[in-house]
């Protein structure tokens, strides 16, 4: 499992490696700060309830969701997934389309959130955050 989470001065770029990479059919979403309407850390099983219908990727109850899924309730928006079996999860929700939110385990999920909902809010950060 492998995703880079980097934030700059005005781009939140998110990249995926190894094996994410083809489980989660992309490689790297890079969203600017205008884009982004807020960063959160839920529990995992909260994140699921907004899972539709997949689109391409993987999925396995409880033990994986990977890839692109439709968002219950909200026609013609996808969510993006790379998540295992983690207890938290780091939400990034756009004005876009596609993905509309982001969801992604990452062992500093709190940070990111902090860091990325000030980039929002209009407080620059810097440095990448791998996993």
């Amino acid at each position: 499992m492998a995703v880079e989470v980097t934030c700059s001065t005005n781009l939140v770029s998110i990249s995926f490696r190894g094996l994410d990479r083809m489980l989660a059919l992309c490689r790297t979403v890079d969203l600017h700060t205008d884009e982004i309407t807020r960063a959160i850390v839920l529990p995992t099983s909260e994140a699921r309830s907004t899972l539709g219908l997949r689109v391409g990727g993987a999925y396995w109850p409880s033990t994986i969701a990977t890839g692109w899924f439709t968002i219950r309730g909200m026609r013609g928006q996808l969510q993006l997934w790379d998540v295992y079996r983690d207890e938290e999860v780091l939400v990034v929700e756009t004005t876009r389309p596609k993905p509309a939110r982001i969801v992604v385990q990452h062992p500093e999920r709190h940070e990111l959130a902090d860091r990325i909902g000030a980039m929002a809010s209009g407080h620059a950060g810097t440095a990448p955050l791998t996993r």
